[in-house]
Protein backbone atom coordinates (compact mmCIF):
# COMPACT_ATOMS: atom_id res chain seq x y z
CA UNK A 1 0.00 0.00 0.00
CA UNK A 2 0.92 3.70 -0.78
CA UNK A 3 0.43 6.97 1.53
CA UNK A 4 -2.67 8.67 -0.14
CA UNK A 5 -1.61 11.46 -2.31
CA UNK A 6 1.87 10.61 -3.58
CA UNK A 7 2.25 9.25 -6.75
CA UNK A 8 3.81 5.35 -7.40
CA UNK A 9 6.90 4.87 -8.74
CA UNK A 10 5.77 2.37 -11.57
CA UNK A 11 9.50 2.84 -13.37
CA UNK A 12 12.09 -0.36 -13.38
CA UNK A 13 15.40 -0.79 -12.53
CA UNK A 14 17.75 -1.51 -15.52
CA UNK A 15 18.79 -5.20 -15.93
CA UNK A 16 22.42 -4.82 -16.28
CA UNK A 17 22.05 -8.23 -18.21
CA UNK A 18 19.83 -6.39 -20.35
CA UNK A 19 22.27 -3.38 -21.07
CA UNK A 20 25.08 -5.67 -21.64
CA UNK A 21 23.08 -7.48 -24.30
CA UNK A 22 22.20 -4.20 -25.76
CA UNK A 23 25.64 -2.62 -25.50
CA UNK A 24 27.48 -5.88 -27.09
CA UNK A 25 26.49 -5.72 -29.98
CA UNK A 26 28.06 -1.75 -30.41
CA UNK A 27 30.88 -2.94 -29.20
CA UNK A 28 31.33 -5.87 -31.90
CA UNK A 29 30.58 -3.19 -34.67
CA UNK A 30 33.44 -1.02 -33.39
CA UNK A 31 35.49 -3.71 -33.27
CA UNK A 32 34.98 -4.56 -36.64
CA UNK A 33 35.03 -1.77 -38.30
CA UNK A 34 37.83 -0.56 -36.38
CA UNK A 35 40.01 -3.83 -37.59
CA UNK A 36 39.34 -3.28 -40.78
CA UNK A 37 40.69 0.71 -40.98
CA UNK A 38 43.79 -0.41 -39.23
CA UNK A 39 44.28 -3.73 -42.01
CA UNK A 40 43.71 -0.90 -44.52
CA UNK A 41 46.24 1.66 -42.92
CA UNK A 42 43.60 4.57 -42.58
CA UNK A 43 44.67 5.38 -39.07
CA UNK A 44 41.89 8.29 -38.65
CA UNK A 45 39.24 5.98 -38.61
CA UNK A 46 40.92 3.82 -36.85
CA UNK A 47 41.73 6.01 -34.32
CA UNK A 48 38.40 7.65 -34.10
CA UNK A 49 36.52 3.82 -33.78
CA UNK A 50 38.93 2.74 -31.28
CA UNK A 51 38.50 5.54 -29.12
CA UNK A 52 35.20 5.08 -29.15
CA UNK A 53 35.17 1.85 -28.35
CA UNK A 54 37.97 2.63 -25.81
CA UNK A 55 35.20 5.01 -24.09
CA UNK A 56 32.29 2.39 -23.88
CA UNK A 57 34.53 -0.16 -22.94
CA UNK A 58 35.46 1.68 -19.77
CA UNK A 59 31.67 2.74 -19.14
CA UNK A 60 30.50 -0.69 -19.53
CA UNK A 61 33.23 -2.91 -17.83
CA UNK A 62 34.99 -0.42 -15.62
CA UNK A 63 38.53 1.27 -15.61
CA UNK A 64 40.21 -0.98 -14.05
CA UNK A 65 39.26 -4.73 -16.68
CA UNK A 66 41.36 -5.99 -18.88
CA UNK A 67 38.80 -5.61 -21.71
CA UNK A 68 39.42 -1.86 -20.93
CA UNK A 69 43.32 -2.26 -21.34
CA UNK A 70 42.66 -4.71 -24.55
CA UNK A 71 40.80 -1.71 -26.53
CA UNK A 72 43.35 1.01 -25.19
CA UNK A 73 46.39 -0.99 -26.58
CA UNK A 74 44.38 -1.07 -30.15
CA UNK A 75 43.74 2.68 -29.53
CA UNK A 76 47.27 3.86 -28.80
CA UNK A 77 48.57 1.48 -31.85
CA UNK A 78 46.46 3.17 -33.85
CA UNK A 79 47.73 6.88 -32.67
CA UNK A 80 51.18 5.23 -32.80
CA UNK A 81 50.62 3.78 -36.71
CA UNK A 82 49.00 7.63 -37.36
CA UNK A 83 51.99 9.82 -36.06
CA UNK A 84 54.90 7.36 -37.88
CA UNK A 85 52.76 7.85 -41.08
CA UNK A 86 52.69 11.65 -40.07
CA UNK A 87 56.34 11.90 -39.34
CA UNK A 88 57.14 10.10 -43.13
CA UNK A 89 55.56 12.08 -44.97
CA UNK A 90 57.04 15.08 -43.89
CA UNK A 91 60.74 13.30 -44.04
CA UNK A 92 59.36 12.60 -47.87
CA UNK A 93 58.92 16.40 -48.10
CA UNK A 94 61.91 17.56 -46.28
CA UNK A 95 64.11 15.28 -49.14
CA UNK A 96 62.43 16.12 -52.10
CA UNK A 97 62.76 19.77 -51.18
CA UNK A 98 66.67 18.82 -50.39
CA UNK A 99 66.48 17.36 -54.31
CA UNK A 100 65.14 20.25 -55.64
CA UNK A 101 66.95 23.13 -53.70
CA UNK A 102 70.42 21.08 -55.16
CA UNK A 103 68.50 21.12 -58.88
CA UNK A 104 67.98 24.79 -58.43
CA UNK A 105 71.02 25.44 -57.39
CA UNK A 106 72.89 23.70 -60.03
CA UNK A 107 71.15 25.72 -62.93
CA UNK A 108 71.83 29.01 -60.91
CA UNK A 109 75.62 27.96 -60.58
CA UNK A 110 75.62 27.89 -64.54
CA UNK A 111 73.59 31.05 -64.89
CA UNK A 112 76.21 33.99 -65.12
CA UNK A 113 73.92 36.76 -64.02
CA UNK A 114 72.31 34.80 -61.21
CA UNK A 115 72.79 36.43 -57.88
CA UNK A 116 74.28 34.77 -54.86
CA UNK A 117 72.66 32.45 -52.68
CA UNK A 118 71.47 33.57 -49.08
CA UNK A 119 73.35 31.62 -46.41
CA UNK A 120 70.21 30.57 -44.81
CA UNK A 121 68.23 28.26 -46.87
CA UNK A 122 64.46 28.25 -45.72
CA UNK A 123 62.84 24.68 -46.66
CA UNK A 124 59.42 26.30 -46.35
CA UNK A 125 59.65 29.18 -48.75
CA UNK A 126 59.02 29.14 -52.20
CA UNK A 127 60.58 27.43 -54.52
CA UNK A 128 63.72 29.30 -55.20
CA UNK A 129 64.58 28.90 -51.82
CA UNK A 130 65.55 32.45 -50.88
CA UNK A 131 62.35 34.19 -49.50
CA UNK A 132 61.12 33.45 -45.72
CA UNK A 133 57.24 32.72 -46.01
CA UNK A 134 56.04 33.37 -42.64
CA UNK A 135 52.76 31.49 -43.47
CA UNK A 136 54.93 28.77 -44.41
CA UNK A 137 56.75 28.68 -41.11
CA UNK A 138 53.65 28.61 -39.18
CA UNK A 139 52.01 25.58 -40.83
CA UNK A 140 55.46 23.44 -40.83
CA UNK A 141 55.41 24.26 -37.08
CA UNK A 142 51.78 23.63 -36.61
CA UNK A 143 52.57 20.09 -38.47
CA UNK A 144 55.30 19.61 -36.39
CA UNK A 145 53.20 19.96 -32.87
CA UNK A 146 50.23 17.66 -34.40
CA UNK A 147 53.18 15.24 -34.48
CA UNK A 148 54.16 15.53 -31.29
CA UNK A 149 50.71 15.35 -29.72
CA UNK A 150 50.21 12.09 -31.53
CA UNK A 151 52.50 10.73 -29.86
CA UNK A 152 52.46 11.89 -26.86
CA UNK A 153 48.39 10.83 -26.76
CA UNK A 154 49.71 7.35 -28.34
CA UNK A 155 52.28 7.21 -24.89
CA UNK A 156 49.50 8.55 -22.45
CA UNK A 157 46.33 5.93 -23.74
CA UNK A 158 49.28 3.04 -24.05
CA UNK A 159 50.92 4.01 -20.28
CA UNK A 160 47.06 3.51 -18.42
CA UNK A 161 46.89 0.24 -20.77
CA UNK A 162 50.40 -0.90 -18.67
CA UNK A 163 48.57 0.25 -15.54
CA UNK A 164 45.85 -1.96 -15.95
CA UNK A 165 47.65 -5.47 -17.79
CA UNK A 166 50.91 -5.48 -14.73
CA UNK A 167 47.99 -6.45 -12.07
CA UNK A 168 46.99 -9.46 -14.30
CA UNK A 169 49.23 -12.80 -13.37
CA UNK A 170 48.07 -15.06 -16.00
CA UNK A 171 50.44 -16.12 -18.62
CA UNK A 172 48.16 -14.64 -21.92
CA UNK A 173 47.35 -11.24 -19.74
CA UNK A 174 50.92 -11.43 -19.17
CA UNK A 175 52.12 -11.66 -22.81
CA UNK A 176 49.64 -8.74 -23.51
CA UNK A 177 51.48 -6.54 -21.05
CA UNK A 178 54.52 -7.17 -22.73
CA UNK A 179 53.34 -6.27 -26.45
CA UNK A 180 52.28 -2.86 -24.22
CA UNK A 181 55.57 -2.72 -23.23
CA UNK A 182 57.06 -2.79 -26.20
CA UNK A 183 54.92 -0.58 -27.77
CA UNK A 184 55.88 2.21 -25.29
CA UNK A 185 59.29 0.81 -26.38
CA UNK A 186 58.58 2.02 -29.72
CA UNK A 187 56.95 5.50 -28.96
CA UNK A 188 59.96 6.25 -27.28
CA UNK A 189 62.36 5.39 -30.06
CA UNK A 190 60.10 7.32 -32.31
CA UNK A 191 60.20 10.35 -29.86
CA UNK A 192 64.42 9.51 -30.02
CA UNK A 193 63.87 8.97 -26.45
CA UNK A 194 66.70 5.91 -26.43
CA UNK A 195 67.26 6.05 -22.78
CA UNK A 196 63.33 5.11 -21.92
CA UNK A 197 63.36 2.82 -25.19
CA UNK A 198 65.94 0.66 -23.53
CA UNK A 199 63.95 0.36 -20.55
CA UNK A 200 60.94 -0.28 -21.47
CA UNK A 201 61.97 -3.10 -24.21
CA UNK A 202 64.50 -4.35 -21.27
CA UNK A 203 61.13 -4.87 -19.46
CA UNK A 204 58.71 -6.09 -21.94
CA UNK A 205 62.12 -9.01 -22.41
CA UNK A 206 62.12 -10.18 -18.57
CA UNK A 207 58.40 -10.53 -18.91
CA UNK A 208 58.69 -12.84 -21.81
CA UNK A 209 61.62 -14.80 -20.97
CA UNK A 210 59.29 -15.78 -17.95
CA UNK A 211 56.36 -17.12 -20.24
CA UNK A 212 58.35 -18.10 -23.26
CA UNK A 213 60.95 -20.49 -23.93
CA UNK A 214 64.37 -20.13 -24.49
CA UNK A 215 64.53 -20.70 -28.24
CA UNK A 216 61.02 -18.90 -29.12
CA UNK A 217 61.24 -16.42 -32.13
CA UNK A 218 59.23 -13.87 -30.10
CA UNK A 219 62.48 -13.32 -27.44
CA UNK A 220 64.93 -12.88 -30.71
CA UNK A 221 62.75 -9.89 -31.36
CA UNK A 222 62.97 -8.49 -28.18
CA UNK A 223 66.45 -9.01 -27.67
CA UNK A 224 66.91 -7.15 -31.08
CA UNK A 225 64.80 -4.62 -30.25
CA UNK A 226 66.48 -3.95 -27.06
CA UNK A 227 69.84 -4.08 -28.79
CA UNK A 228 68.72 -1.37 -31.43
CA UNK A 229 67.76 1.21 -28.35
CA UNK A 230 71.48 0.34 -26.71
CA UNK A 231 72.83 1.13 -30.44
CA UNK A 232 70.76 4.83 -30.43
CA UNK A 233 71.59 5.10 -27.37
CA UNK A 234 75.40 5.07 -28.20
CA UNK A 235 76.06 1.78 -25.82
CA UNK A 236 77.30 -0.40 -28.80
CA UNK A 237 78.89 -2.70 -26.51
CA UNK A 238 75.88 -3.43 -24.83
CA UNK A 239 73.67 -3.69 -28.45
CA UNK A 240 76.38 -6.05 -29.89
CA UNK A 241 75.90 -8.47 -26.25
CA UNK A 242 72.44 -8.83 -26.97
CA UNK A 243 72.61 -9.46 -30.51
CA UNK A 244 74.86 -12.54 -29.53
CA UNK A 245 71.34 -13.63 -27.74
CA UNK A 246 69.59 -12.80 -31.22
CA UNK A 247 72.14 -14.96 -32.58
CA UNK A 248 71.83 -17.97 -29.96
CA UNK A 249 67.88 -17.92 -30.03
CA UNK A 250 67.85 -17.67 -34.14
CA UNK A 251 70.83 -20.80 -34.62
CA UNK A 252 69.11 -22.92 -31.82
CA UNK A 253 66.01 -22.66 -33.69
CA UNK A 254 67.65 -23.40 -37.25
CA UNK A 255 69.27 -26.94 -35.52
CA UNK A 256 65.53 -27.51 -34.12
CA UNK A 257 64.14 -27.70 -37.54
CA UNK A 258 66.96 -28.29 -39.87
CA UNK A 259 65.36 -32.18 -40.54
CA UNK A 260 61.44 -31.51 -40.38
CA UNK A 261 60.42 -30.92 -43.95
CA UNK A 262 57.47 -29.13 -42.73
CA UNK A 263 59.67 -26.43 -41.08
CA UNK A 264 61.24 -26.05 -44.83
CA UNK A 265 59.77 -22.70 -45.63
CA UNK A 266 60.79 -21.69 -41.51
CA UNK A 267 64.15 -23.18 -41.91
CA UNK A 268 65.04 -20.57 -45.40
CA UNK A 269 63.28 -17.72 -43.64
CA UNK A 270 65.67 -17.96 -40.58
CA UNK A 271 68.57 -18.18 -42.44
CA UNK A 272 67.80 -15.28 -43.92
CA UNK A 273 67.19 -13.20 -41.02
CA UNK A 274 70.03 -14.78 -39.34
CA UNK A 275 71.98 -13.53 -42.12
CA UNK A 276 70.52 -9.78 -41.93
CA UNK A 277 71.63 -10.41 -38.04
CA UNK A 278 75.49 -10.87 -38.83
CA UNK A 279 75.66 -7.81 -41.31
CA UNK A 280 73.77 -5.85 -38.52
CA UNK A 281 76.53 -7.10 -36.20
CA UNK A 282 79.44 -5.85 -38.41
CA UNK A 283 78.00 -2.79 -39.23
CA UNK A 284 77.93 -1.98 -35.86
CA UNK A 285 81.26 -3.09 -35.08
CA UNK A 286 82.63 -0.55 -38.02
CA UNK A 287 83.92 2.86 -36.72
CA UNK A 288 81.31 5.49 -37.92
CA UNK A 289 82.15 7.28 -41.03
CA UNK A 290 83.35 10.66 -40.70
CA UNK A 291 82.23 13.43 -43.04
CA UNK A 292 84.46 16.47 -43.95
CA UNK A 293 82.00 18.96 -43.51
CA UNK A 294 84.80 21.66 -43.67
CA UNK A 295 84.02 23.10 -47.29
CA UNK A 296 80.48 23.35 -46.62
CA UNK A 297 79.20 26.50 -44.65
CA UNK A 298 75.83 28.52 -44.59
CA UNK A 299 73.28 27.54 -46.53
CA UNK A 300 74.95 24.45 -47.78
CA UNK A 301 75.60 23.15 -44.21
CA UNK A 302 71.99 23.18 -43.64
CA UNK A 303 71.15 21.39 -46.99
CA UNK A 304 73.76 18.92 -46.18
CA UNK A 305 72.40 18.41 -42.87
CA UNK A 306 69.18 17.38 -44.20
CA UNK A 307 70.57 15.02 -46.60
CA UNK A 308 72.52 13.13 -44.22
CA UNK A 309 69.61 12.59 -41.91
CA UNK A 310 67.67 11.58 -44.54
CA UNK A 311 70.18 9.27 -46.17
CA UNK A 312 70.59 7.77 -42.53
CA UNK A 313 67.03 6.98 -42.45
CA UNK A 314 66.68 5.13 -46.06
CA UNK A 315 69.85 3.21 -44.58
CA UNK A 316 67.98 1.82 -41.44
CA UNK A 317 64.94 0.95 -43.68
CA UNK A 318 67.08 -1.93 -44.72
CA UNK A 319 65.26 -3.86 -41.49
CA UNK A 320 66.06 -6.71 -40.12
CA UNK A 321 63.46 -9.91 -41.97
CA UNK A 322 60.39 -10.96 -40.04
CA UNK A 323 62.10 -9.49 -36.41
CA UNK A 324 61.40 -5.97 -36.30
CA UNK A 325 61.00 -3.03 -38.66
CA UNK A 326 63.93 -0.29 -37.57
CA UNK A 327 62.45 2.66 -36.13
CA UNK A 328 62.95 6.19 -37.37
CA UNK A 329 64.03 8.85 -34.50
CA UNK A 330 62.28 11.96 -34.47
CA UNK A 331 63.05 15.08 -33.66
CA UNK A 332 61.36 15.69 -30.61
CA UNK A 333 62.69 14.96 -27.00
CA UNK A 334 61.81 13.68 -24.11
CA UNK A 335 63.44 13.57 -20.47
CA UNK A 336 64.20 9.95 -20.41
CA UNK A 337 63.15 9.42 -16.67
CA UNK A 338 59.81 10.80 -16.64
CA UNK A 339 56.18 9.83 -18.37
CA UNK A 340 53.22 11.49 -18.40
CA UNK A 341 51.50 13.25 -15.04
CA UNK A 342 48.91 11.77 -13.88
CA UNK A 343 49.32 8.53 -16.25
CA UNK A 344 47.23 6.10 -13.75
CA UNK A 345 44.32 8.35 -13.78
CA UNK A 346 43.93 9.48 -17.49
CA UNK A 347 41.10 8.01 -19.28
CA UNK A 348 40.80 8.31 -23.10
CA UNK A 349 39.10 11.00 -24.71
CA UNK A 350 37.45 10.14 -27.96
CA UNK A 351 38.72 13.73 -29.48
CA UNK A 352 40.88 12.24 -31.53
Amino acid sequence: MTDKGKQVDTSETPDPQTALGAVMPVIADLLERGTRAFALSDWENAIDYFGELSSITEQTFGDESQRYADSLVMYGRALLQHAIEQNALLAQKTLAEAATGTLNKNEESEDEQAQPSKANIQFEGEPDFRQVDEQDEVEEDATEEDEDDDFAAAWNVLDVARVIQEKATDTKSQLKYAETLMLLGDVSMESENFAQAVTDFTSALRVKQACLADGDRELAEIYYKVALAHEYNQETSKALELMSDVQRILNNRLQSIKDSTEDKDEFESLQEVLADVKAKIEEWKAPPERVDVGAVTGGDQLLADKAKEMLRLAVEAGKVTDITSLVKPKSKKRDGENKPEDSETKRVKNEM
